[in-house]
């Protein structure tokens, strides 16, 4: 831990070589391992150790808080960034003064580094009493739907456009407004509009107004806000 981030940036790590024996034993090659306390992200060192060792394609979750401490909270010593995911990309690139010759060249993998926002509460959604802005929506539906990164700069508002992941892309009908949301669907205009027929594309709207085989003949899959988010959600 040291070689990597420098001395005593955490205190009392978990040893690499035991965390790797145990997933060695654990695990199937291509398992996910999910640390709810990641600290100083020991976990995915070893993951990615493991991987490197055996062609394994386990993947890693790690959760972990930003501060532990009221002192670190007062400084704004964030671990999760700083140390947690600091680690995982050091290990991934090469630390050049490790003793360990693949840890020195680099473990390789990737890893994408989240930031979870304000829960979005589906009562208060049903009642029209605490809307979601549309980006906050947006990253949801989008993250729950693809599992993939939500990049708010790749949005398109006017078009209704989230953003586009490996196989599909996806839009949001929605206003943070409960009287606008009961007038607004997914009709013929707008479903025209949605670029090209050829790519699939998720459309998140308050209801539609086209039957399935029309949405099918243009590439749509219709999930009904609010209720469809959720369904989504418990799916993944």
């Amino acid at each position: 831990m040291d070689e990597i981030l420098g001395k005593g940036k955490f205190y009392a790590p978990k040893p690499v070589g035991l965390l790797k024996e145990l997933l060695g034993f654990a695990t199937d090659k291509d398992s996910i391992i999910l640390d709810s306390f990641a600290g100083s992200g020991t976990t995915a060192h070893a993951v990615l150790a493991l991987n490197k060792e055996d062609g394994g394609a386990r993947r890693f979750i790690l959760c972990q808080m930003p501060f532990e401490t009221k002192e670190q909270e007062q400084k704004k010593e964030n671990i999760c960034e700083e140390i947690t995911a600091e680690r995982v990309r050091r290990v991934i690139k090469g630390v050049k003064k490790a003793e360990d010759a693949p840890l020195r060249a680099g473990l390789g993998g990737t890893f994408s580094y989240f930031r979870l926002g304000k829960e979005l509460q589906k009562q208060a959604i049903l009642d029209g009493r605490d809307l979601p802005t549309y980006e906050a929506l947006a990253g949801y539906v989008f993250f729950t739907a693809t599992g993939e990164k939500f990049e708010p700069k790749e949005m398109k508002r006017d078009k209704w456009f989230v953003g586009a992941s490996r196989d599909r892309d996806v839009f949001l009908i929605y206003e943070e407004d409960i009287e606008k949301l009961k007038n607004m669907a997914l009709n013929l205009d707008l479903a025209r509009t949605l670029g090209n027929a050829e790519r699939k594309k998720l459309v998140f709207a308050p209801t539609k107004y086209l039957d399935q085989d029309y949405l099918d003949r243009l590439n749509i899959e219709f999930c009904q806000l609010p209720f469809e988010i959720y369904q989504r959600a418990t799916e993944t």
